[in-house]
């Protein structure tokens, strides 16, 4: 999972990247065009048991990739777009990190977290604006030269023109915008969004909760959108003490757990996603799949081979193999299934994937 952080300058997203990667340092940017990247090992106590009982030589988790982007500046004018290095940044990403500012600044003043929202989201509004206006009007001289294939794609592109004209992002057409005609623009107001709202340390649970409500009315009701919060600060600190410091230190703060694990949990969340596992000697590892894809699709995922000569797949659930023992114990007790091609793949499945090529 690749996850952008974005946001406007002075919104603490460099601090926001240390507390999400354990304390990484985003790194020189050459003139803080290049972004910092970071990867986290996705935790997971199911990978663990797994990793005790096969004990084999690699144990490989579900990772999460942090970029911090910088080149949003809130200015939403006609003229101002965005910079070809940033696009490059933040296309390949899965989701977005919206990171908003709520603490009071000596140079940006008070906060003002819905319209900094606001700000970035009419920024990305206009930079797809663009990008539509450009395709649209090669297309209809396609058109005009007689190449009826491209009708689809441009009808879909005049819905798109219509929502980003209103000030909409393309996230309220989300089905068009991941269509196999248009995933390839990667438009950065379809992209799933978590805002996040930096809070300062002076503000309270009912500042923090007012705060996303507003953030919430603004955003309007839209897909793919998710808000969250963190004290960024300390958040920053914790990810730089040992385990037990740190649970110490997130008890005062009256939170269960760190801004690392909350924010994987929600990106997951956002994301629609699911984990599943291969397990034996050589490797035991963690997997990601968007819910509800099928057996092949989940094999594609562990290597093209296997979905090109997929025949079946072994799958037990991980409860049941736990309470099982074994896999023989399992497979004894009638817990182990072979599924087909089209069988929708369960979070914490074990899978074992025959295959032909």
């Amino acid at each position: 999972m690749k996850l952008g952080i974005v946001g406007l300058p002075g919104s603490g997203k460099s601090t926001v990247f240390r507390a999400l990667t354990g304390g990484l340092e985003s790194g020189d940017r050459k003139g803080h065009q290049e972004p910092g990247v970071g990867v986290v090992k996705v935790d997971d106590l199911r990978l663990d048991f797994l990793a005790d009982h096969f004990k084999p030589k690699k144990v490989t988790p579900v990772q999460v990739q942090y970029a911090d982007i910088a080149g949003f500046t809130g200015d939403s004018g006609p003229e101002r777009t965005i910079g070809d290095k940033v696009l490059a940044s933040i296309r390949p990403v899965d989701a977005l990190i919206h990171c908003v500012r709520f603490f009071d600044s000596p140079s940006l003043g008070p906060a003002t977290a819905a319209r900094d929202f606001r700000s970035v989201e009419e920024e990305m509004i206009l930079s797809d604006l663009a990008s539509v206006e450009k395709r649209v009007e090669r297309i209809a001289k396609d058109m005009q030269r007689g190449k009826k294939d491209l009708a689809e794609e441009y009808a879909q592109l005049q819905h798109a023109l219509g929502l980003l004209n209103d000030g909409k992002p393309l996230r309220l057409m989300s089905d068009a915008a991941r269509s196999e005609k248009l995933r390839g623009f990667a438009f950065l107001s379809a992209k799933p969004e978590l805002v996040l709202l930096n809070a300062g340390e002076d503000r309270s649970r009912d500042d923090i909760r007012a705060a996303l409500e507003e953030i919430r009315a603004e955003a309007g009701d839209q897909p793919y959108l998710s808000t969250d919060w963190l004290y960024a600060d300390n958040e920053a600190e914790i990810a730089r003490l040992s385990p037990e410091d740190a649970q110490e230190f997130l008890m005062d703060l009256n939170l269960e757990k760190g801004a690392k694990e909350r924010i994987i949990r929600s990106s997951f969340s956002l994301l629609d996603l699911i984990v599943f596992f291969t397990a034996g000697e050589p490797e035991v590892r963690a997997w990601q799949l968007e819910r509800g894809k099928p057996a092949v699709k989940a094999a594609g995922t562990v290597h093209s081979d296997m979905e090109r000569g997929f025949i079946r797949a072994e799958v037990v659930s991980f409860d049941d193999f736990k309470g099982a023992g074994s896999m023989a114990a399992a497979h004894k007790a009638g817990k182990v299934r072979l599924e087909g091609k089209e069988y929708v793949v369960k979070d914490g499945d074990i899978i074992l994937f025959r295959f032909n090529v």
